[in-house]
C-alpha cells in the first residue's frame, strides 16, 4: 500500500485482514479482525487528533488487529493492548521503519544477536522489563498499550493509548461484561467460515469457547478436538466427552499419543526465525499434529483457551497488604491460600511482613537459585523467584545482573504486586501468540485466542479482585459468565492435567538428539552455557527433574539462535554485544 507521496507504506502479507480508508493525504490501515464497520473507519480517521493522542474510537471496536494511521506528517502505529499484536522498530537508510515482527527488522538490517539480551531468556521466568528486550541489537520494542509516533525528521517516540481498567466492578455485574465480550469475540471469528474447530480438554476454559461457538454455528460446522496420551485412563478426556455429549451433531475427535509425534522430535529439522525463544521451535510437530488433523478434516480457524487461566484464575499476592476496610477477608483468603497450597508459616509471615518496592525486589533479585518453583512455592512478590540453571557460565551471570541492576528503576505494571504478576504473565504468553499464528497459517488454519482479546481482558480485570481471585472457588468469575451456556457440570471440576508423563517420554526418546546440539552450539559460541554440562544433561534429564530444571527453555533459546545466526555467520561474542 503506497503512502499519499506515492513512496512505499505498509507492505506485507495480509490474507485478507487489511483494511484502508483514505480521506485527502491522510489515511487509516487496520490489518486483522475488528468489528468496526467502513463507515466507523472513516469516522476514526476524520476524529484522529493530530496532536499526538490517540482517538478513542478505535478504542470501542471489538477484535484482534494493528492500527496505523498517517495523517499530515506524522505516522501512528500501534497493536494490542496487551500483546497480541506487537510492533517493533529499527532505523535503516536514514527511516524509522516499524513492523509486526522483529525477526523481519533484523532480516532487514542485518543486526546481530543482542548477547545481553539472550542471557536474560536463560533465567526463567525471565522478568519484567527484560522480557521486553528484542534479542536483536537495534531493534526496540513498543510496549503494549502505546503508539509508536514517527514523523519524518524527527526521532521516534511512543504514547500510551491504553492503560488497565481499575479493578471495582462487582461479581455479576462484570460477569454479564464478559461473557458479552466473549460473545462477541466468538461470534467475530466465525461469522463466514464454513468450518471451524475448536480445543475441548475438558476444562472450563476451551468448554466455554466451544459451546460459545455452538451458538453461532451449525453442528455440521464446528469440530472439537481433545488430545490424550493415556485414553483409557484421562481426566481430561472424560470431562471432554461429557461435554461433547451436550453437543449432539458435533464431531468429536480423539487424537492419542500414539496420534502425536512426541516432545523434542524433528529440533533441527526447520528452523522458523521467531522472535525470541518459544516453545513451539521444540515441540512444533507435537503441538500443531491436532491442528493439522483439523485442517485435513476441512477447518479454517481453530479456537484455543489461551488465557483463560490468566484472566480467572486470580494470584494470592493480590491479598499481600492488608485490605484497608476488609482485614477480616483478607485474613480469611490468606489463610484459604495457605491451605490451597500447603504453605508453611515460616515461609509465608516473612512474605506477607515484605515491603521492598518493586526496584527493591529487582535490586535483590538471587542469581544463584536453583530451585524450580513447584505448586508449594510461596509467591507473594513482585515477580516470580527466577530459576538459574545450573549450566550458565559466570559471563551469563554478569550479563544478567547487569541488566537486573539496569532495569531497577523500571515502574511497575501496577501500583499491586498480584496485579503487576498478572499483566506480567499476559504478556509473556502473548509475546508467543505471533509465533503460533505464523506456524498454524502455513496448515491454512486461522489460530484464534479470543481469552486475549483487549475488551475481553479488560472486562475481566474490571472485576473486584476479592470476586474474581479466591482460593474458596475455581475461576468463579468465567463460571459466573458461562451460567446458562455451558452445562452446570462442567464449571465443577477442580482437577487439571498436566502432561508431564509426555515430556519426560520426549525427553527419554529424544535424548541423543538433544545432546548432539551442543556439539556446535550457538550459545557455547557466545559464551553463555557450559556445552559439557547441557550434553552430560540432556543425556540423564530425568536424573536432573525433566523439565523444572530450565533444560526445555535452554533448548528453546538454543534454536532461537540458530535461526537468528545467518548461515556460515560466527555469532562472536564481540559483535554480538555492539551497539
Amino acid at each position: 500500500m503506497r503512502h499519499a507521496s506515492g513512496r512505499p507504506w505498509l507492505i506485507g502479507r495480509w490474507d485478507g485482514e487489511l483494511r484502508v480508508v483514505r480521506s485527502g493525504t491522510d489515511a487509516l490501515a487496520v490489518i486483522g479482525l475488528t468489528s468496526a464497520t467502513d463507515v466507523e473507519l472513516r469516522a476514526a480517521l476524520a476524529a484522529w487528533d493530530s496532536s499526538g493522542e490517540p482517538v478513542r474510537l478505535t478504542r470501542q471496536w471489538a477484535g484482534d488487529f494493528h492500527v496505523i494511521a498517517s495523517v499530515g506528517h506524522r505516522i501512528w502505529s500501534r497493536g494490542t493492548a496487551y500483546g497480541t499484536r506487537r510492533m517493533f522498530h529499527t532505523e535503516y537508510a536514514g527511516m524509522t521503519v516499524a513492523s509486526d515482527r522483529a525477526a523481519a527488522l533484523a532480516r532487514l538490517t542485518g543486526a546481530p544477536i543482542d548477547r545481553v539480551g539472550l542471557a536474560t531468556r536463560l533465567i526463567t521466568p525471565t522478568p519484567y522489563p527484560l522480557g521486553d528486550r528484542p534479542l536483536w541489537t537495534g531493534v526496540h520494542p513498543v510496549r503494549p498499550g502505546h503508539h509508536l509516533v514517527s514523523a519524518e525528521g524527527n526521532a521516534p517516540r511512543t504514547v500510551r493509548w491504553h492503560r488497565p481498567p481499575r479493578a471495582e466492578i462487582p461479581l455479576a455485574e462484570g460477569a454479564t461484561a464478559v461473557r458479552a465480550a466473549l460473545e462477541r469475540a466468538v461470534a467475530l471469528r466465525t461469522g463466514g467460515v464454513d468450518r471451524v474447530s475448536a480445543d475441548l480438554s475438558g476444562g472450563l476454559d476451551s468448554t466455554s469457547l466451544v459451546f460459545l461457538a455452538a451458538r453461532e454455528l451449525d453442528p455440521q460446522h464446528l469440530l472439537v478436538c481433545t488430545g490424550s496420551d493415556n485414553p483409557e485412563n484421562c481426566d481430561d478426556l472424560r470431562w471432554a466427552r461429557t461435554a461433547a455429549a451436550h453437543l449432539p451433531g458435533v464431531e468429536h475427535t480423539v487424537f492419542s499419543g500414539a496420534d502425536r509425534p512426541p516432545f523434542y522430535e524433528g529440533l533441527l529439522d526447520e528452523q522458523v526465525a521467531f522472535d525470541g525463544p518459544t516453545e513451539l521451535s521444540m515441540h512444533r510437530k507435537r503441538i500443531f499434529s491436532a491442528l493439522r488433523g483439523m485442517a485435513e478434516r476441512g477447518s479454517r480457524l481453530h479456537l484455543n483457551g489461551l488465557g483463560g487461566d490468566h484472566l480467572f484464575l486470580g494470584q494470592a499476592a493480590h491479598y499481600h497488604s492488608p485490605l484497608p476496610r476488609h482485614p477480616l477477608l483478607w485474613l480469611r483468603h490468606i489463610r484459604g491460600y495457605r491451605a490451597l497450597f500447603s504453605w508453611r508459616w515460616r515461609e509465608l509471615l516473612p512474605a506477607l511482613a515484605d515491603r521492598s518496592s518493586f526496584g527493591d525486589t529487582m535490586r535483590a533479585m538471587d542469581l544463584a537459585n536453583t530451585d524450580p518453583i513447584t505448586f508449594n512455592t510461596v509467591v507473594l512478590a513482585w515477580c516470580y523467584p527466577p530459576r538459574v540453571p545450573s549450566w550458565i557460565t559466570g559471563t551469563t551471570r554478569e550479563l544478567v545482573t547487569e541488566a537486573v541492576a539496569g532495569a531497577a528503576d523500571t515502574p511497575p505494571l501496577a501500583d499491586n504486586r498480584g496485579e503487576h504478576i498478572e499483566l506480567d504473565a499476559t504478556e509473556l504468553v502473548t509475546r508467543e501468540i505471533p509465533g503460533w499464528r505464523d506456524v498454524a497459517r502455513r496448515h491454512g488454519v486461522t489460530f484464534a485466542t479470543p481469552y486475549f482479546d483487549d475488551q475481553v481482558v479488560d472486562a475481566a480485570r474490571s472485576v473486584r479482585l476479592r470476586d474474581r481471585s479466591t482460593p474458596f472457588a475455581y475461576k468463579p468469575l468465567l463460571a459466573a459468565a458461562m451460567r446458562g451456556v455451558v452445562p452446570e457440570e462442567m464449571t465443577r471440576r477442580r482437577t487439571k492435567a498436566t502432561g508431564e508423563g509426555a515430556l519426560n517420554a520426549g525427553l527419554r526418546q529424544e535424548r541423543e538428539a538433544l545432546a548432539s546440539l551442543w556439539d556446535d552450539s550457538v550459545l557455547g559460541e557466545l559464551g553463555l552455557v557450559d556445552t559439557g554440562e547441557l550434553r552430560r544433561v540432556s543425556l540423564s534429564p530425568l536424573s536432573e527433574g525433566t523439565a523444572e530444571n530450565g533444560l526445555g527453555d535452554t533448548v528453546a533459546a538454543e534454536l532461537w539462535a540458530r535461526s537468528a545466526t545467518p548461515t556460515g555467520a560466527t555469532p562472536t561474542p564481540e559483535r554480538s554485544v555492539r551497539t
